[in-house]
């Protein structure tokens, strides 16, 4: 096991100390100081980072114990008036006079190895397990975001399920595991479930552990009894492979809980909607770094959990599993934070000032997809007008991305700014390299059914054709590239009988786009003006050359 600890310390930030391999050692991690935690930051100072630790979190005072279950770690428990609560006498009735102090329980020989680890032996109904509770005021930053920052526009969430209640912050269980594999079969076992929740003005954190496979069953009936006052569930990739994982446990142990009434915000997918283009990676860990603020250090990584797992199980050292726990409670604290974020750009109250064209436009899109369209279109408005501010400054833009905008306003019916964009992509290349095919066909389609001018979408079908035999010549051949040749070859053949029947003569091969362009001398005064082909009257912004768009003047 020793190679294991070694891969660890070389994971872990160079200059620090690994949370993992010695045992007893406390994680140093920012926090608030008790001043904070009661009041929240000092003003001036920016925001604090979220209370991780130890000191910190065990500052605030946890859940009361269910009254069907106790912890079997005597002594390690305080009593239920130490967490906020009255002491009650059995049965429910205030007791009068000082009950008599109860003889104490043997203590269980594991109790002072998880109390290491802020954690306990849980006795359930139906079994025991190890359960952890960590607790957060509400004023806690995790990065840029209080905790109870996600309050003010949680019914944003509904968006995700139109058709279902409106959402509260209470109804929240945010939720993801630690498994055994990477898979979702049988084999798969969740050896550590977190589970978050707003609860009586803080934010509890409650990490089930077993520590055998034996253990399970109690923790699910326990993680059963839980979810039973909660309306949705909150992950990262869970849709996909923690809740299916946890679908598979009930029904291996029997269980049949109705799980599925609970409705799923998965927030991995708007995450790949907002920043899959702008970021390398969109793990949660490179989202809460670049989109939160927080940055994580001496975290173990969420793919060492399952050799973690193993390596207790092999040594019965509970040290070993102070990262994996570390890491979970990271992941559902990072959850709440970035469902706040999200409320905010739904509700249209994130600043865009720091965003680029390309973040402007997915986020506009992504707005579309949630109904959103008042603010879709106001960003994706603001986003083209920077890109409009970037062409005057000379500055050259992804042509990915000015296709984008001009797919855009092409289905939306703005085809001047569609055409302006392709007409921009194609400067924007200029002679040294061959602009994408896609802008040369869609001019040609715009200059063929709404110009009627077949000549013109003659020339740019030529050069597409051009372009794309140029590309064939440096790529391996495909059956894409050899179907796409196909049709524009046949389209090439249309715009030829089109133009035989308008009773046109059909243009030899130019050298270029702009050499196809026909010139038009100026009419003498009083002229009128030549006929055109049958068909729809000419539109404002048809533009008499490729490379100059007029813009329309309405």
């Amino acid at each position: 096991m020793s190679g294991l600890r070694d891969r660890l310390a070389r994971h872990l930030k160079p200059g620090k100390t690994a949370a993992v391999p010695e045992a007893g050692a406390e994680q140093r991690q920012a926090e608030l100081t008790p001043e904070q935690a009661q009041h929240g930051p000092a003003e001036g100072g920016g925001p604090a980072a979220c209370p991780l630790s130890e000191s910190a979190a065990g500052a605030v005072a946890g859940p009361a114990r269910e009254p069907a279950a106790a912890s079997v770690a005597a002594g390690n428990a305080p009593a239920e008036g130490a967490h906020g609560y009255a002491g009650h006498a059995p049965g429910g009735s205030q007791a009068d006079e000082p009950a008599a102090p109860a003889a104490p329980a043997p203590a269980h020989p594991e109790a002072a190895a998880w109390a290491k680890l802020d954690a306990e032996l849980y006795e359930f109904p139906a079994g025991s397990f190890v359960r952890r509770v960590r607790t957060y005021p509400m004023d806690a930053y995790h990065g840029r975001y209080r905790l109870d920052a996600l309050y003010e526009h949680v019914r944003e969430l509904g968006a995700f399920h139109p058709e279902a209640e409106p959402v509260h912050a209470e109804g929240l269980l945010f939720f993801d595991t630690e498994t055994t594999g990477l898979g979702v079969g049988a084999g798969n076992v969740a050896f550590l479930i977190g589970i978050g929740y707003y609860e009586a003005g803080r934010f509890v954190v409650e990490q089930l552990f077993i520590r055998h496979p034996a253990e399970e069953r109690a923790m699910l009936a326990y993680l059963e009894e839980k979810m039973k006052r909660f309306t949705h569930v909150v992950s990262y990739n869970g849709r996909t492979f923690d809740w299916p994982i946890l679908q598979n446990r009930f029904i291996l142990n029997r269980m049949r809980p109705d799980i599925d009434r609970l409705l799923h915000l998965d927030l991995l997918h708007p995450s790949r909607s907002l920043w899959k283009h702008s970021m390398p990676s969109v793990r949660l860990g490179k989202v809460e770094e670049a989109q939160l603020g927080y940055a994580r250090e001496d975290d173990v990584s969420g793919a060492f959990a399952p050799e973690l797992y193993v390596l207790y199980l092999a040594e019965g050292k509970t040290d070993v599993l102070r990262g994996v726990f570390v890491h979970n409670e990271r992941d559902i604290v990072s959850l709440a934070a970035l469902s706040a974020l999200i409320t905010r750009y739904l509700a249209d109250e994130e600043p865009l000032e720091p965003k680029s064209p390309g973040d402007l436009f997915r986020l506009g899109q992504w707005l579309l997809k949630m109904n959103r369209l008042p603010s879709a279109e106001k960003i994706l408005e603001l986003g083209f007008s920077r890109l409009q501010e970037q062409g005057e400054e000379g500055r050259t833009v992804s042509g990915d991305l000015l296709l984008r905008y001009a797919a855009y306003y092409k289905k939306a019916g703005v085809r001047d700014r569609a055409v302006e964009l392709w007409n921009r992509l194609i400067r924007q290349a200029g002679p040294a390299a061959a602009a994408p095919v896609e802008a040369y066909i869609e001019l040609a389609m715009h200059y063929e059914h709404g110009c009627k001018d077949y000549a013109l979408a003659l020339e740019l079908s030529r050069e597409a054709l051009d372009v794309l035999r140029q590309r064939r010549r440096l790529l391996r051949r495909s059956e894409k590239a050899a179907d796409e040749e196909r049709r524009i070859a046949h389209r090439i053949e249309r715009l030829q009988r089109k133009l035989r029947d308008c009773g046109k003569p059909v243009s030899e091969r130019k050298a270029s786009v702009k050499a196809a362009i026909p010139s038009r001398p100026p009419k003498p005064p009083g002229q009128a003006r030549s006929a055109k082909p049958s068909g729809k009257p000419r539109p404002a912004y048809a533009a008499d050359s490729l490379f100059d768009v007029a813009r329309n003047p309405g």
